[in-house]
């Protein structure tokens, strides 16, 4: 089994998170949205959560009063209007976004990286704690302020019962001693320093995953429109001279004469895509689709001449019509998925469910047309 394979999960001390200064959206801390669509699961238990809160207030409060002060000490010069000064105060310290920000920031990072939010109570077993306490044994010290190593031991306790019971194998990332010394002694655990190394140890495993979070971000903030036309360019081929079956109403007996449809647009319907099957060099995503197509159809109408038993012929016509059917998307997409989006190339796109009857409407002869 592979390195990168034989891990089932991914926890990250609040050590990680200082030290790439509580960047949750950006640099290494933003790479972590890789894991939404992922099989590793990304472990946010809920000590670390409220630690990871909590610094992000303090953060939040520091540079907010940085803020003030350097725009105290810039009143004389760009804010020399008392009231413009009251303004730009209002405006950038006063907001009501900055109430409530850590918190909605912290929600935002775990709903896009699909962190598994775990209850640590739920996985404690308070008297194998107090056992670690008193014996000094890993993540206490024997000496120190060990009340201070409470969170740390109720984190590492609570995942490793989490996966025991899940039998998944954990890599902790922390800048930690104490982190270090309980997972030497752990069957479930493995603990390493660095989050970049972290990630490198995941990223061939997740490339479809990273790949498909970045996709969806970028439909979301309307920047792959090259992807869009390539599976609108794909979508027009296979649709051009489809010839559905043909479906009409008519007070005249009318049989169907041909038809003959094309592609008109589309969209999806969901930003949401699924991993059908990946390879070395090579991702099936599935999405779903509204097709919008133009059809023409050819018929005969007629009359049932009640004497002879026998359909006398009208009059031919042609009823164009545009519709609209749901399907999902079989997308191939081959080559290195690290790539720009708008740089992709579509290899394939398949209609799972293809339009295969239209209904033209209600059919009347064309007495005007006749000279």
């Amino acid at each position: 089994m592979s390195e990168e394979m034989k891990y089932g999960a991914l926890l990250i001390d609040t050590s990680i998170f200082d030290g790439n200064g509580l960047r949750l959206e950006k640099g290494l801390l933003g790479k972590l949205t890789q894991f939404k669509r992922s099989p590793v699961a990304f472990l946010m238990p809920d000590v670390i959560c409220g630690e990871v809160k909590t610094h992000l207030e303090q953060k939040i409060r520091a540079s907010r009063s940085a803020l003030e002060k350097s725009i105290n000490e810039a009143g004389d010069h760009l804010f020399f209007d008392g009231n413009t000064l009251n303004d730009a105060k209002a405006m950038l310290l006063d907001s009501k976004e900055i109430e409530g920000l850590a918190d909605s920031r912290l929600e935002d990072f775990l709903e896009k990286t699909g962190a598994l939010k775990l209850e640590c109570a739920d996985h404690l077993n308070i008297s194998s704690l107090l056992d670690q306490y008193f014996s000094n044994k890993a993540p206490f010290s024997e000496s120190g302020k060990k009340k201070n190593e409470f969170p740390d031991a109720i984190t590492l306790m609570a995942v490793e019962k989490w996966a025991e019971k899940n039998e998944k194998l954990v890599l902790a990332i922390a800048q930690d001693s104490d982190w270090s010394r309980y997972c030497e002694q752990s069957e479930r655990l493995k603990c390493i320093t660095e989050l970049s190394d972290g990630l490198a140890l995941f990223n061939k495993a997740n490339a479809p995953y990273a790949f498909i979070s970045r996709l969806e971000a970028d439909l979301d903030s309307g920047k792959a429109q090259n992807f869009i036309d390539e599976v609108a360019s794909h979508l027009t081929a296979i649709l051009e001279g489809f010839t559905p079956d043909q479906d009409a109403e008519s007070y005249l007996y009318w049989e169907p004469e041909g038809s003959n449809g094309w592609f008109n647009s589309f969209y999806f319907t969901s930003n949401e895509f699924k991993i059908i099957e990946s390879g070395d060099d090579y991702v099936v995503l599935q999405a779903m689709a509204a097709i919008t197509v133009k059809a023409e159809g050819e018929f005969s109408l007629s009359v049932h001449d009640s004497i002879d038993g026998d359909y006398v012929h009208i009059d031919s016509v042609t009823a164009e019509v545009e519709r609209e059917f749901e399907s999902a998307l079989l997308i191939t997409i081959e080559g290195n998925l690290d790539v720009p989006i708008e740089t992709l190339d579509i290899e394939d796109v398949e209609i799972v469910t293809p339009l295969k009857r239209i209904h033209f409407g209600t059919l009347e002869p064309d007495f005007d047309g006749e000279e």
